[in-house]
């Protein structure tokens, strides 16, 4: 499509959700153009890449505008909104774990079910047939030996990567405690698929990581198909500052700036917003105007408020024996025994992931003062020993955690910062305090496992999943939410919102296979507006 042209819809980022939108309305005739902020990156360069990660630890996929993560503070808790954030053509895909989960379908009626937070306006059976589109789309690895998990219409289109040695060890102990492990889906290959490779186990995949034969799904993917219709252009480096709107109240353009500062403006039939959820969020808010003084599409006042977050904590310890870390450089295996619990008035899911860690031979090796034989010897006795079971939790919207605009800051291009204002609940402490219990009573079940990490340790060390949620709910009603079902602006007809920020719960498990079938659902929808 000409540089020129009036594209039929604009998609502000290339991530997930916006490389899927690119692909499934540009194959079915639909005109799109792609704005990213960050750059695009050289697929040759992925060896190079992988080499600098294993000699340096650097991140490979850091921007080329050091500037552009600038953001403030305003809350109890600090949230580190650097540690997670790609901005780049196929966004945060490119150093994602990888975990593709479909949510329970409890997690759509919280409010029916248990009286918390609100439900969703659709539920899982709406999703469910997009759910394996989405397997199909990103080339899930998985097998449904998962007990706790809601039903499924089709099969994984492929099979599931085996066990670990080291989850072999863990099964010993939760056998004894009537705990039930099964496989992780995976958005990898287990075999050739989609014209990529298997997977070879070159363990530099995982968070913040890299496949150097893309055989783990990156949203690039779906990009590359998207122009290979001729129905689509992407257009890097280009940072949206604002969305326009007409005399009517419609979304008519958008300025978007280039690294140099230089200002273009792109016109189009409808735009879709997949800036994520905080970009997203602020991006809005930055586009106020004498008809949304609020910030566009903020008739509800909504925009920025319930931003959650799945909580991590971690129990560890060290063992007697090896149990081959690293090997593969993935986890094979978790437990969703707590995540569709019945006890949520309570306390919340609780999602146990029995994780690959300690320190490999190079990090040994690079920490240590040793040299040669001493070196040696040091690597021999202390690798391959520790454990540790990582414990995600979900987070019950709250409209004080908020994605705000600071009045002061302001980012490369002259724009207010991102300002967060955050806090973890009562609610949320209490489901921290039970999954400590669990992986603590897993390791009391595991013979020789001496527990180096847990109690108020792992109380007072919570992480974060980085998976920003809940900043543009959906639902029927405009005042209080949003967007649609569909996604769909309830004050601007042709502006469509996707990605996390859209969920109205977070649930207990990854977003990002969500993000997908929600996407798939969303372009299936505006595509008939075209044809």
């Amino acid at each position: 499509m000409p540089l020129n042209d009036i594209p039929d819809v604009c998609i502000i980022g290339a991530g997930l959700a916006g490389g899927i939108m690119a692909y499934e309305l540009a194959s079915k005739g639909v005109r799109v153009t792609v704005l990213e902020a960050g750059p695009r990156h050289d697929p040759q360069a992925r060896f190079s890449y992988m080499q600098n990660r294993l000699a340096t630890g650097a991140d490979p996929w850091a921007s080329n505008l050091p500037e552009r993560d600038v953001f403030t503070n305003a809350g109890e808790v600090e949230y580190p909104l650097k540690s997670a954030r790609v901005k780049a053509v196929g966004g945060s895909t490119l150093h994602w774990g990888g975990l593709s989960l479909r949510l329970h379908e409890t997690d759509f009626k919280m409010k029916s079910l248990y009286g918390l937070a609100d439900d969703w306006p659709i539920g899982y059976e709406q999703l469910e047939p997009y759910y394996g589109k989405a397997e199909a789309a990103l080339g899930v690895a998985g097998i449904a030996d998962n007990p706790f998990a809601s039903y499924r219409s089709t099969k994984f289109p492929l099979p599931p990567f085996p066990f670990n040695y080291h989850d072999r060890v863990f099964k010993k102990a939760c056998d004894k405690l009537g705990i039930v492990m099964h496989h992780i889906p995976w958005a990898r290959n287990s075999m050739p698929y989609q014209n990529a490779p298997a997977c070879q186990a070159f363990s530099t995949c995982g968070s913040h990581g890299i496949c150097p034969i893309s055989a783990q799904y990156t949203s690039e993917r779906h990009i590359q198909l998207a122009e290979k219709t001729g129905n689509a252009q992407v257009i890097p480096n280009a940072n949206v500052l604002r969305i326009h709107v007409d005399k009517s109240g419609r979304a008519q353009s958008v300025t978007y700036a280039t690294p140099d500062r230089e200002q273009h403006e792109l016109r189009a039939g409808a735009f879709v917003l997949a800036a994520h959820a905080i970009e997203s969020t602020r991006l809005l808010l930055l586009s106020k105007s004498s008809r949304f003084p609020q910030g566009l599409a903020n008739r509800s006042g909504l925009v920025g408020k319930n931003f959650m977050e799945h909580l991590y904590l971690s129990v560890t310890a060290k063992l007697k024996e090896r149990v081959a870390p690293h090997r593969i450089g993935f986890n094979t295996a978790e437990s969703h025994q707590f995540v569709a619990a019945k006890n949520k008035d309570d306390t919340g899911s609780v999602k146990i992931e029995f994780e690959i860690t300690g320190p490999t031979p190079l990090d040994i090796a690079r920490r240590s003062g040793n040299w040669g034989a001493d070196l040696a010897r040091e690597i021999r006795e202390s690798y391959g020993r520790d454990v540790r079971i990582s414990l995600e939790i979900e987070q019950l919207p709250d409209e004080k955690n908020t994605i705000s605009l600071d009045p002061k800051v302001t980012d490369y291009f002259g724009n207010p910062a991102p300002r967060i204002t955050y806090a973890i609940g009562d609610y949320e402490k209490a489901t921290a305090q039970k999954a400590i219990e669990i992986g603590e009573s897993i390791f009391g079940a595991l013979e020789g496992a001496e527990i180096t990490r847990g109690g108020s340790e792992s109380m007072n060390n919570i992480g974060f999943g980085y998976h920003h949620m809940g900043t543009c709910r959906m639902g029927h009603d405009p005042e209080k939410s949003v967007v649609d079902s569909d996604l769909r602006s309830h004050d601007v007809d042709n502006l469509f919102i996707v990605g996390s920020g859209v969920f109205v719960t977070g649930g207990g498990v990854q977003p990002s296979l969500t993000i997908a079938t929600l996407a798939i659902r969303a372009a299936e929808y505006l595509a008939k507006e075209f044809n």
